[in-house]
């Protein structure tokens, strides 16, 4: 084992909470230190981007939110103002002000942990019309729904730095910003910070879905290169943003065959002037050289990894276009009349849950499906796996009984799962499960009451119909692939967070994510040894309960 990924190894060990002892973190906020959420380039010119009002959402019915899961049968918009302005409103703008007594605050499309937003959103593009008159780099700026132009570059660089991709591709850049986190969370601050990339990464998905264009995860780029891209390298202090991923956009259609951006258009990137100055996000900081330690050793080279491409999957025949079914499947999916855009708008995390609600057993098991990644095009933005399953707590399903269950992501992982669990587990498969999917009944009781004390004691893993522990292959992917792989398979489980925000949305519940919890008390319980397994994210799901004392206003001057 290499010195690095002994090194991750130890943050993830140290990141850990238990029953006896919390990780790392800050004895008391410290409020007047807390990081301004939102980061601004002073000086670089702004470029003020289309809104949407509320009622504007409302009254786009098209596309249906069945439809982004085949963006392919969308008509691809031209890129233009309009559609780089809603390809942002829909992934990473605000979505709504919330005040209760003096106190305001903002939400965002992208759900973030505590509401700390770490990660920061870049456009690398050639000319846009109406908007880009030269090939730029942007950063875009939430509170004002703005980009500020960072950089413009030859069209020539840009005929470089897109060569091998379709026409009409442009890139996204994301960056994390690891002390806005740490402030609230001290040392596990690394892995919420991952967790809000895949639920970001999965945004940006869901809103070029609903324009007719794909995303991709450009995993051969390595995190220095995309630092040269974005222009935040050589970056120092706790401020700095650590370069996170590249993914190109484009129409549906075409199929993206390069991992990477050409190598010959880095160079020029190195001698650009750059516009504006970041702010300053707080008057102090905290140091957490664990965070910093960890960051440093995940970072990735730039390698091609011809040898590490993702498993070639069974093809399947997609039909979830205007006929509202399930991908791959003929099972009507009853959402081919909730529209996209308000979906992705209304979505919030459910501070408090009804313990009287139920969930339909066929509503239940239509999102258990919706997270193979064989049948999802969300999940074809990642480049390997999938590694993450569903460990599930089913409080309040009708037709299935109260228990602890497990949904297999892939196949042929059960008799692993059997020989690395407890050999008391039931494994036994509802009788009202599809054929098609792999979920099994491990233990046949009420913990509702456990779930929520593994949450850190969250009432909502309690009151929620059904709570998942996202288990992850975890030892094998890190020694196949290395210590860079320890972001993505947080990415993973964030980028089902996010999916199951949605399908919570569109289904009449809501989800919240859960970052803290009791790791190895659950892989005790499950009888895991070693680290073969791991306990990354939890998610409620159920049906919310009214915020009392909170006033809603809406995210931009209408």
């Amino acid at each position: 084992m290499n010195a690095e990924l002994e090194a991750i190894l130890s943050y993830h060990q140290a990141s850990k909470h238990g029953f006896k002892a919390y990780a790392p973190g800050p004895q008391l906020l410290e409020m007047s230190i807390k990081p301004d959420p939102f980061l601004n380039y002073k000086g670089a010119p702004v470029l003020k981007l289309d809104t949407w009002s509320g009622e504007d959402i409302k009254s786009e019915l098209f596309p249906a939110y069945e439809q982004a899961f085949s963006p392919e049968k969308l008509e691809p918009s031209g890129l233009n103002r309009n559609s780089i302005s809603q390809l942002f409103f829909d992934s990473f703008a605000l979505s709504v002000w919330k005040k209760a007594e003096s106190t305001r605050w903002a939400l965002r499309i992208n759900p973030s942990s505590g509401n700390l937003h770490p990660t920061e959103v870049y456009l690398i593009s050639g000319p846009v019309s109406k908007l880009l008159e030269k090939p730029a780099v942007c950063h875009y700026a939430p509170l004002p729904h703005a980009l500020e132009l960072r950089t413009e570059f030859s069209r020539e660089t840009w005929e470089k730095l897109s060569s091998g991709f379709p026409e009409g591709t442009f890139f996204i850049g994301l960056t994390s910003i690891y002390w806005r986190v740490a402030w609230k969370y001290g040392i596990r601050a690394f892995r919420y910070a991952n967790h809000d990339l895949g639920h970001a990464i999965a945004a940006l998905t869901f809103a070029a879905a609903g324009l007719g264009w794909r995303t991709s995860l450009l995993m051969d780029t390595g995190s220095e290169d995309i630092a040269k891209l974005l222009g935040v390298s050589g970056r120092k202090g706790p401020e700095k943003e650590e370069p996170a991923c590249l993914l190109a956009v484009y129409p549906a259609g075409k199929e993206c065959p390069s991992g990477k951006v050409s190598s010959s258009a880095l160079s020029d990137f190195e001698n650009l002037s750059w516009n504006g100055i970041p702010n300053r996000l707080s008057p102090a900081h905290v140091e957490w050289a664990d965070i910093e330690k960890a960051a440093s050793v995940t970072r990735k080279k730039g390698t091609p990894h011809a040898d590490e491409k993702k498993p070639e999957l069974k093809p399947e025949k997609r039909d979830a276009g205007l006929s509202g079914t399930i991908s791959g499947y003929g099972i009507p999916s009853g959402l081919d009349t909730v529209p996209l855009r308000s979906v992705i708008h209304r979505r919030r995390s459910a501070l408090e849950m009804n313990n009287s609600a139920y969930m339909d057993k066929d509503i239940f098991y239509g999102i258990l499906r919706r997270t193979l990644p064989d049948k999802n095009p969300v999940f074809d933005t990642l480049a390997f796996g999938p590694f993450a399953h569903l460990l599930l707590f089913v409080n309040r399903v009708k037709g299935l009984r109260e228990g602890l269950y497990i949904f297999l992501r892939k196949p042929g992982e059960k008799e692993k799962f059997k020989t690395a669990f407890r050999s008391d587990f039931l494994w036994e498969r509802p009788e009202s499960c599809p054929h098609d999917l792999e979920f099994y009944l491990l233990v046949e009781e009420e913990l509702h009451h456990f779930a929520a004390q593994l949450s850190c004691a969250q009432r909502k893993a309690e009151d929620a119909c059904f709570t998942a522990c996202m288990l992850s292959e975890f030892e094998e992917p890190l020694k196949t692939s290395g210590s860079w792989m320890y972001p993505y398979l947080f990415w993973e489980c964030g980028i089902l967070g996010q999916l199951l925000y949605l399908e919570a949305e569109a289904r009449g519940f809501r989800g919240c994510g859960i970052g803290c919890f009791f790791d190895d008390p659950l892989h005790e319980t499950l009888g895991l040894k070693g680290l073969e397994y791991q306990d990354l994210y939890h998610f409620a799901v159920g049906s919310p309960l009214q915020e009392i004392g909170v006033l809603t206003f809406p995210a931009y001057k209408e």
